[in-house]
């Protein structure tokens, strides 16, 4: 059974800086610089829009103990970040992962909103490993990472507008 989650990160900046900076391409080929081949952009939905797909490698020796009983071998994983066009006070998006070698689907609404001179980042989605007797463990372990990754994404974003 999928596990849900929801996450909030406020971003220190306003809205239409934070929009503009996760539909620039140049920010996620900033965020790729070191592995231009794991990042795929898609523009084509039109201005203020943005696709990100993010692909990896991991190699066994990195997961957590629990994956390495199911896992043989290298994991390859897919994560796509779609943007939507602001729209006044808010942008939606969606936010959709996978691997092979497990099988786990994170499937997410992204919205980001403005507050004041801020703006919030909410994530709210679930995950489903289909694996007997595991699967909830990993899971839980899954969702822990996707709460990661948008803290991460948060500390992306401030650090490019610090040095913009």
């Amino acid at each position: 059974m999928a596990k849900s989650f929801d996450y909030s990160e406020q971003i220190a900046y306003p809205i239409d800086r934070v929009h503009a900076t996760v539909t620039d391409r140049a920010f996620w080929q900033h965020r790729f610089e070191e592995a231009p081949e794991k990042l795929t952009l898609d523009d084509s939905r039109g201005p203020g829009t943005l696709t990100a797909t993010m692909r990896d490698t991991i190699g066994a020796s990195s997961l957590p103990g629990l994956v390495r009983k199911v896992v043989s071998g290298e994991l390859k994983v897919e994560r796509a970040d779609e943007w939507g066009a602001l729209d006044g006070d808010h942008a939606d998006g969606r936010i959709s992962g996978s691997s092979t070698g497990i099988p786990v689907k994170i499937d997410c609404t992204s919205v980001l909103r403005a507050s004041g001179d801020v703006t919030i980042l909410d994530v709210s989605g679930s995950v489903q490993v289909k694996i007997p007797l595991v699967g909830g463990q990993i899971e839980s372990l899954v969702r822990k990472l996707v709460g990661d990754m948008v803290g991460q994404d948060r500390d992306a974003i401030e650090k490019w507008l610090g040095d913009s």
